[in-house]
């Protein structure tokens, strides 16, 4: 279905009125979503609520390995080792909400529903408006205990 003049703004801001969305504008600074549409669909508020969907997996496996560490990436055991409790209980709250945006995505995908995406779409955004600041912090937090491990550390074996 492609068309050439389509315009994601524009058709977005209908649903916009329609259902009372989040302004397109913020959608896309949080979640990319007019890089992921471009083209016309049947189905575009589901496409819209993929894209949003996809960003909150990428933070949820950041946050599930993060409370199972098993396979991870070298950089992450510093990190892991810098994790005090309070950060350690902020991961597990952010790791449940997700989840359970995760959850309600997945059964969005089972039946399709307009409204019900449309509920995702808003409640995800609100939801996110709140964790995307704690979760600033946590990583903000990281990037320190890196700092600190990096420096405190006497000479390796390759150094």
């Amino acid at each position: 279905m492609e068309n050439k003049d389509f315009d994601l703004a524009v058709t977005y801001d209908k649903l916009k009125q329609k259902y009372e969305l989040p302004d397109f504008k913020e959608l896309s600074e949080d979640f990319d979503i007019e890089k992921t549409i471009d083209k016309e669909s049947l189905f575009l508020i589901r496409e819209i609520r993929r894209t949003i969907n996809e960003k909150l997996s990428a933070y949820t496996h950041l946050f599930e390995t993060l409370l199972n560490p098993t396979a991870t990436p070298m950089f992450m055991f510093s990190i892991l080792r810098g994790i005090d409790e309070d950060n350690k209980k902020k991961i597990k709250e952010v790791y449940k909400k997700l989840s359970k945006l995760q959850i309600k995505a997945i059964k969005l995908d089972t039946i399709y529903s307009e409204q019900a995406e449309t509920e995702f779409i808003e409640n995800s955004f609100n939801e996110w408006q709140d964790l995307k600041k704690i979760i600033y912090n946590i990583i903000e937090k990281f990037d320190e205990n890196i700092e600190e491990d990096n420096s405190s550390k006497e000479r390796g074996y390759f150094g």
